[in-house]
């Protein structure tokens, strides 16, 4: 199978590892399962339920930062005005992607994405195991289907120095996704603009980059900014994961379920985990745990009370890839009550609190240098792309599946299994 991913890859470099000690020199950097990860029909039509209801939900939650003052004082912390309020662009996505954690009782979403780091991989494993003959969940062509129906016949894919690790996967996009019958898409550093702008942008940076990268600076508010159409849309409301916390707020328990239904409403509460924004405590509907009051006061508890996750929500250097997650239940109650109380304390931006739920163990295999597949005791996340272009919303773009083993923060690494999913 590693051959077959090869080829499907060409002359791509599908990821620079961020530190050396990580590079495995390799052209596939992480472990390849002889076949896709197979799901039951049941696990499928769940996945099929969720894209519905998230979807409308970050629709839902679109509507009320604009029409709420309280929501948009709360997403627009610590953002430049150009993100904020009245100033803001309108919403235009063409995915999103929860990650879904598979644990013993069914999927948990534990945070939802915008950006396209990872769909090129999910792609090229779709590819590969189709021309190996196995079924995935994704029929060929659909990816690219949707994004050419859905971006103008030229553009630029534009990277930063941050996620110029990338840098292969958005050339793969470019080239292979995008591009094709007379369209023409290229993807390009942010450093080699030299002050040019194309005419439509898609995004493979950070709106938080603003603050620290020159170039990506002068694309969003120098002189030729307003002269490209930006997807995604400059909504850094959408990227919070303060976004998802919104649920579990009883201001807007019933704005929410008017909106979803009753049945979706209930879904959503079912497969994201209980969640409250630090600072917003009163307003967490099931109440805090054990009756505290403060977020600081979860560091009392035992580690075995203390299973909470501890994120930054959005617009910081920390706030991807995992950067900034802490789990309270592996942290001396001094150390957890330490990271709290300086999210409590910072006013530049948000952060949440999140249960903690543990993903399940399950059965996976990689194959080992032509030898017969090595067995491996998996904690897996499948990353499902839903689109949220008007009129197919839901609608399954995308997906992959990525297992690793002995680790809580289940992620993409050298040591994580990559597949597609059946």
């Amino acid at each position: 199978m590693r051959s077959r991913l090869e080829a499907v890859i060409g002359d791509y470099n599908i990821y620079s590892p961020r530190r050396l000690q990580f590079d495995t020199q390799q052209k596939i950097p992480f472990r390849v399962s002889p076949e896709p990860l197979n799901l039951s029909p049941d696990q499928k039509k769940e996945i099929e339920a969720i894209g519905s209801d998230i979807t409308s939900y970050y629709s839902a939650v679109d509507q009320l930062y604009r029409t709420d003052p309280r929501v948009q004082q709360l997403l627009d912390r610590g953002k430049p005005e150009i993100f904020c309020g009245d100033k803001i662009s309108p919403s235009h996505y063409l995915f999103i992607r929860p990650d879904l954690i598979i644990t013993a009782s069914g999927f948990s979403i534990c945070e939802v994405e915008t950006s396209p780091f990872g769909l090129a991989l999910a792609e090229i494993l779709n590819r590969a195991y189709r021309q190996e003959d196995y079924e995935t969940m994704i029929d060929d062509g659909t990816l690219s289907v949707h994004m050419q129906a859905s971006t103008p016949i030229e553009g630029s894919i534009i990277y930063s120095q941050k996620t110029s690790h990338f840098a292969g996967q958005m050339a793969f996009l470019a080239d292979e996704v995008f591009s094709g019958q007379s369209r023409d898409w290229q993807a390009t550093h942010a450093d080699n603009l030299n002050g040019s702008s194309p005419k439509t942008i898609y995004r493979g940076f950070y709106l938080a980059e603003l603050q620290t990268d020159p170039s990506i600076a002068s694309l969003l508010t120098g002189p030729t900014s307003d002269g490209h159409d930006l997807l995604p849309s400059p909504t850094p409301h959408m990227e919070e994961k303060a976004t998802l916390a919104l649920l579990w707020d009883k201001r807007f328990e019933s704005y929410f379920e008017t909106e979803l239904g009753e049945g979706g409403f209930n879904h959503l509460r079912h497969v994201v985990p209980p969640s409250w924004i630090v600072g917003e405590e009163e307003y967490f509907v099931p109440g805090m745990p054990n009756g505290i009051s403060s977020s600081v006061d979860l560091a009392r508890f035992s580690r075995s009370k203390r299973a909470f996750v501890l994120k930054p929500s959005g617009f910081r250097t920390d706030a991807s890839w995992g950067e900034g997650v802490k789990f309270l239940q592996k942290k001396s109650a001094v150390a957890a009550a330490l990271a709290v109380k300086e999210a409590l304390d910072d006013r530049s931006s948000l952060h949440i609190v999140q249960q903690f739920t543990k993903a399940a163990e399950m059965p996976m295999a990689y194959e080992d240098n032509g030898n017969d597949p090595t067995p491996m005791s998996a904690r897996v996340r499948l990353t499902p792309y839903f689109s949220m272009v008007p009129g197919k919303e839901g609608q399954l773009i995308a997906i992959k599946a990525t297992g690793c083993e002995d680790t809580d923060l289940v992620h993409a690494s050298s040591v994580s299994i990559n597949t597609a999913v059946n």
